[in-house]
């Protein structure tokens, strides 16, 4: 049989410790079943059939022609952490001989010079500078008031936007997430190891391994009480077998079009485990929609609807009951509004069936704040009886996601009189923990910062502190809250929510 020497061949280079990289052992394995395999089927001496080469010639064909057609949208990037001072390093990160110590990749996603790299690479922007190589050209980014800097970057999602002084630059094609399958062929590009400086991205081949897989849960997560540090903690990652060496981040994962399905994000692997499997965010709907919003330099806002939630017990799973049963309503939620109470069972939200918590918590991380959302429960059910069923619409206020770091962006917050206000809900865990018991169930904004000296300061108002009416309306939203004042030149009554849980009026000067 003429597969067998094909597998001595494989083992001898096994044993030299060749097949460390699933995507070699993975080609290999294709090559087998379309060369010697076929050949198996031809008379001994024949020699592959004109089939077989053909067939191999075409993938290779396609595998080549996808990565010309992307590997000009893939560039290279160094991060170089500034002095103490402030000042940049003495080194020249432009000298082909520099060797950077933190590295990654990106895609362009436009014309004008804009990057797409994770959030988790680019650190604190006003710490570092950004070199952000392209076909062998350098650049500059610096978090200053020019055109080369960080737009904006989430650290819910894991994107942020750079951009470079370039024109005419070719931006990366998506492909549609939607018909991805396990099984199917994937390539990656990047810039493994800084050495995608030469204007050439490294390229990596395997399979689709699964395209709803969670990220690992991070030390600070597991600290923070189990939190959801970012959106795919939830679930939704695409898996690949591809070999993802150290600067692989914020590379392209494409399919055989050479059509961008995934970015890469590097995750730190387990205790006890020798290297992480490979994760890429899909481009979906949620990750387009994200990178618009970063590429504007507006930070990106979450939905969240302020329930906790628990499985089904095993006996009412038995049963073939199935959904999530609340276990907490946050007072002044959008839940707690609409009327969803503990012991409700959710089992679709909008057209999606609910088996467990992170089906819930993945579709609510892509929704933004105001969002109405259709949910139908299950009320007074027990082991015994399934309950009667209700819908519900639920207006989503805004959770606080900024335990990756903070979100950041070209926008300014926007602020009155020394005054910035949020959704109550999005408070800072530090502050809610202080004056959480304040919050006006009916609706209010939280007061998140006050400017030293404002007019605000000297009114007496202080970050933690809830406001509950403009005037005589009641405002429930930040957006309603600007709105009201916005043009007030006079002094303006509003009415705060005090110690004792009684309404405090306050007289905000216009200067």
């Amino acid at each position: 049989m003429q597969g067998l020497p094909f597998f001595h061949r494989l083992f001898t280079l096994a044993e030299a410790g060749r097949w460390s990289s699933p995507g070699w052992l993975a080609g290999m394995f294709v090559a087998w079943l379309i060369v010697d395999g076929s050949a198996m089927a031809q008379p001994p001496g024949s020699g592959p059939s004109t089939s077989a080469i053909k067939s191999a010639v075409a993938l290779e064909g396609a595998l080549v022609e996808a990565i010309a057609s992307a590997e000009k949208s893939v560039v290279a990037i160094a991060r170089v952490r500034r002095l103490e001072t402030g000042e940049a390093q003495e080194l020249d990160p432009t000298d082909p001989d520099f060797i950077p110590n933190e590295y990654a990749s990106g895609v362009v996603v436009g014309a004008n010079g804009l990057i797409l790299t994770n959030y988790h690479v680019l650190g604190d922007p006003k710490e570092n500078d950004y070199f952000v190589w392209i076909q062998r050209r350098p650049y500059k980014v610096q978090q200053v008031e020019k055109v080369e800097k960080v737009v904006a970057g989430d650290p819910w999602t894991d994107l942020a936007i750079l951009r470079i002084e370039a024109e005419g630059l070719e931006s990366i094609r998506y492909g549609d997430v939607t018909k991805l399958r396990r099984g199917m062929i994937v390539l990656v590009l990047g810039n493994p190891y800084a050495i995608a400086r030469d204007g050439q991205a490294s390229a990596g081949w395997g399979i689709l391994a699964n395209t709803g897989r969670k990220a690992a849960p991070r030390k600070r997560s597991l600290e923070a009480g189990n939190q959801r540090e970012t959106l795919y903690h939830s679930g939704g990652l695409l898996q690949i077998d591809a070999r993802l060496n150290l600067g692989t981040s914020g590379g392209a994962v494409l399919n055989l079009k050479g059509e961008m399905i995934g970015l890469v994000t590097a995750q730190a692997p387990l205790d006890g485990a020798d290297r992480s499997a490979g994760f890429a965010i899909p481009t979906d709907k949620v990750f387009r929609q994200t990178v618009e919003h970063l590429k504007a330099g507006r930070k990106v806002q979450v939905g969240f609807l302020g329930v906790s939630v628990q499985p089904l017990s095993v006996e009412r799973q038995q049963q073939g009951q199935q959904g999530i049963r609340v276990d907490q309503v946050l007072a002044g939620s959008g839940a707690d509004r609409a009327g969803m109470q503990v012991g409700d069972v959710i089992t679709r939200v909008d057209d999606r069936t609910i088996r467990e918590r992170n089906d819930l918590f993945l579709y609510l991380g892509g929704l933004p704040p105001e969002a109405r959302v259709r949910f139908i429960l299950r009320r007074g059910a027990s082991a015994g009886s399934t309950g009667e069923e209700k819908q519900l619409e639920v207006v989503l206020s805004k959770r606080y996601s900024e335990l990756a770091g903070p979100a950041f962006g070209d926008e300014p917050d926007r602020s009155w009189r020394g005054i910035q206000v949020d959704y109550s809900t999005a408070m800072p865990p530090r502050l809610f923990r202080q004056s959480g018991h304040l919050l006006d169930p009916l609706g209010c904004v939280a007061i998140t910062h006050v400017q030293l000296d404002s007019p605000s300061w000297k009114a007496g108002l202080r970050a933690g502190s809830f406001i509950s009416h403009v005037g005589r309306t009641r405002v429930e939203n930040p957006l309603q809250f600007y709105r009201l004042v916005e043009g007030l030149d006079a002094q303006v009554r509003l009415v705060r929510r005090g110690e004792d849980r009684q309404d405090d009026l306050v007289l905000v000067p216009s200067q």
